[in-house]
């Protein structure tokens, strides 16, 4: 998204993610809503509380690992060990000039040359295959549905209530397309001092949303024991 978000012409891209994923998203949700419906399928198909207590737990960890430094010290010595290889750094910002080329991509100059061509023209069919993908239905999404259909709710409602939970799930991207239709400009601007803030500050970023995750997952793992 935030790659999306910093090309030449982000409002076309958005349109083509938002309409692969979230169109993809709705129709699976409905089809599986139905054939569950059908097969009494229910709250079997939350998630584990213990896999989220885990998953929490590793997620602190590398809220750590990073906030302290810890991380940095062991690239570093990795670094020395293997000078070949370059490894990443979060506390030097990757591109300070700006938002990177699409030739930047990793693995960019290994790909055919229809598909980076395609990526170069920042054609809105490969966002629309990029959307596709996040639209696959994801374990909290069956979550979501199990409690749809606990809910007892008639067939009307449990689609109305997938539709409302596409809608928050895609948030990502219809704000930014709804902000650009109103002020493309000021979008731009705010999209570009925000990628450079972000990319000075990656330790800081990684830290704080490795930590927000962790603890959520703690928490609602906790609430299920």
């Amino acid at each position: 998204m935030a790659f999306i978000l910093t090309r030449s012409n982000p409002l076309r891209l958005l349109t083509g993610y938002f309409i692969g994923g979230f169109g993809l998203s709705l129709i699976v949700g409905i089809v599986l809503v139905f054939i569950l419906k059908e097969l009494k399928i229910g709250a079997a198909s939350s998630i584990p509380p213990g896999i989220e207590i885990a998953v929490g737990a590793l997620a602190l960890l590398v809220a750590v690992l990073v906030g302290m430094g810890i991380s940095a010290k062991a690239r570093d010595a990795a670094q020395v060990r293997h000078p070949e290889v370059k490894l990443p750094n979060l506390d030097v910002a990757s591109h300070p000039e700006g938002p990177p080329g699409i030739e930047s991509m990793p693995g960019f100059a290994k790909l055919p040359e229809r598909v980076k061509n395609a990526l170069s023209q920042e054609s809105p069919w490969v966002a629309w295959i990029a959307g596709l993908a996040v639209g696959m239905p994801t374990a909290y999404y069956l979550a979501a549905i199990a409690a749809i259909l606990n809910s007892g709710s008639t067939a009307g409602a449990q689609v109305a209530a997938l539709i409302v939970f596409n809608v928050i799930s895609f948030a990502q991207a219809e704000v930014p397309i709804v902000s650009y239709l109103i002020a493309p400009e000021d979008t731009r601007s705010f999209v570009e001092k925000s990628y450079v803030w972000v990319d000075s500050h990656q330790r800081l970023v990684v830290t704080v949303m490795a930590a927000v995750v962790g603890v959520y997952l703690l928490v609602v793992g906790i609430s299920k024991l």
